[in-house]
């Protein structure tokens, strides 16, 4: 009996202190809800140059272990990247919620939730909210989730989507053939204490966009995560595709193509204008075929690989950058191509020329900056290189010219001291005949995996006399490098020089540059 009133005893005190610590909670949530959605909002926003999320609440109804509120969460766009005379306001929720009071909510725990959390709010969108949505996940909430805040200021929401299905008769852009289907979103943001911690992790299983049966865009397993520097201007990203498809059919020509596992990562510096992304393709395929031949060509390039970076110069406000792009090996039809490489820096391009693609209109006052003032402009290409079976070509130069944007823009004659305005300029070109022989017969004999000395011969004696009909009155090139027959070419020529080395012999700078006018 004794032993029965201590547990008694013990669970009733259990219980009240329970029941206070959850009041207390209520009245933290009370006080801070206001604080916290306006720090996480501001977070998003900061991180990002696309969109304004706007969280706000209402007619709060408090309760021991729960409070009741309507909730108002929206999307605006920032700087109408798309012309829309409404603003583009998108209503993501627009209901009551209920925020669970913890510190274990049983809304909580029944999601795999253990740790102590200070709230925890549970949410789907209604019929009531958008019905279009609702009908269209099949008489169901197509946004649901939730949102937990621990007692050490971890916040975690994460969303879930019902796949969708859009047709003519649901959207009047879709075409009367066309199909539109976006498979199951996976969001997740999460945020501790510092500002820098934001993160954002989305996938979707699927979407297939069909324009007409002979147009078809597809694609599958898209990964997404994306994180704030403590700069808050520079946004880390890393984004992935299983695969992604496209069809299309025209005048009796059909083109495939196939990517197989895609990835892009890096940062993107909105404030200072900087880029830098490393992107990969697995495997790209392009199948073709064509009408008067019934013959089916098929192009695969494997891992192919393209890194680029890219920044405005806070000098003299032109665009800095570098780029590098390789390829393992080209498979046309059933021969090997072989592999190639690029690789190149520069210095000193026009600005508007370059990040207006990138950041488009709302970037105007890119225009602005400074008033437009000469500067050196250089290019380097360190290397290109394509190697096969017969060998390697290989190029590289170096351009270094003050003001070239006026040459090109000017229409005053200036080739006249253009001479005068090119500070270095250096070129090596190594290409062995027997090198684009072997490429040009590969690709005359896709249908074979091997080409025969006759096929390289005489495709070799096309080559050797093009070079002579187009390249033999210029005095750069030499089509013999003491070693073996091909293109070369090998120049010098500097500012604090008259002279110009061209294939280990002097001549004029004067005489140099009244060849090419």
């Amino acid at each position: 009996m004794k032993k029965s009133i201590v547990a008694t005893g013990v669970i009733a005190i259990l219980a009240f202190g329970y029941i206070g610590t959850s009041m207390h909670t209520g009245n933290l949530i009370e006080e801070n809800l206001d604080t916290d959605l306006a720090v996480f909002a501001q977070q998003v926003n900061s991180s990002q140059q696309m969109f304004n999320l706007q969280i706000s609440h209402n007619n709060d109804e408090k309760g021991i272990f729960s409070t009741k509120t309507h909730l108002k969460v929206t999307l605006t766009q920032k700087n109408q990247i798309i012309n829309d005379d409404d603003g583009s306001v998108i209503v993501l929720y627009d209901d009551d919620a209920t925020i669970h009071h913890g510190p274990f909510p049983l809304a909580a725990l029944a999601n795999g939730s253990f740790s102590p959390q200070l709230a925890w709010l549970e949410f789907a969108i209604t019929e009531k909210t958008n019905p279009t949505l609702w009908k269209l996940a099949g008489n169901k909430p197509y946004i649901s989730g939730h949102a937990g805040l621990s007692y050490s200021d971890y916040l975690t929401v994460k969303l879930a989507t019902e796949s969708i299905k859009l047709t003519h008769s649901d959207f009047d852009l879709i075409e009367d053939d066309g199909v539109f289907e976006l498979g199951k979103w996976n969001i997740v943001f999460e945020k501790q204490n510092n500002e820098s911690d934001l993160t954002m992790q989305a996938s979707l299983d699927k979407l297939n966009l069909v324009i007409d049966p002979n147009n078809v865009i597809s694609f599958n397993g898209l990964n997404m995560s994306f994180k704030p520097e403590q700069n808050k201007t520079t946004v880390d990203y890393d984004i992935n595709i299983s695969s992604l498809k496209m069809k299309s059919i025209e005048y009796g020509s059909y083109t495939d193509i196939d990517f197989n596992d895609l990835t892009s990562k890096g940062n993107v510096n909105y404030k200072d204008y900087k880029i830098s992304d490393q992107s990969e393709i697995n495997r790209l395929t392009v199948s073709t075929n064509r009408s008067t031949s019934n013959a089916v060509n098929n192009i695969e390039l494997n891992k192919f690989v393209l890194n680029q970076q890219m920044e405005l110069n806070p000098k003299n406000h032109a665009v800095d950058g570098s780029l590098f792009t390789s390829v393992d090996s080209i498979i046309y039809g059933k021969q090997n191509l072989g592999n190639g490489s690029l690789d190149l820096n520069f210095k000193g391009f026009d600005k508007k020329d370059i990040f207006k693609g990138f950041y488009m209109d709302y970037l105007d006052d890119l225009e602005d900056f400074v008033e437009d003032m000469p500067f050196n402009t250089t290019l380097t290409l360190n290397k290109f290189n394509w190697h096969n079976d017969a060998g390697d070509i290989n190029i590289n130069f170096v351009l270094d010219i003050n003001d070239l944007n006026y040459i090109l823009n000017s229409g005053d004659d200036t080739g006249k001291d253009t001479d005068e305005r090119i500070d270095t300029f250096k070129l090596k070109v190594e290409a062995p005949f027997d090198v684009m022989a072997q490429f040009y017969a590969q690709f005359e004999n896709p249908q074979n995996s091997e080409v025969t000395e006759q096929q390289v011969n005489s495709v070799k004696s096309n080559i050797m006399l093009s070079a002579e009909m187009f390249l033999g009155h210029v005095p750069i090139f030499v089509f013999n490098n003491g070693k073996t027959d091909g293109i070369f070419s090998d120049i010098s020529v500097t500012k604090d020089s008259d002279e110009v080395q061209v294939n280990g012999e002097t001549m004029s700078k004067k005489f140099f540059f009244n060849e090419f006018e």
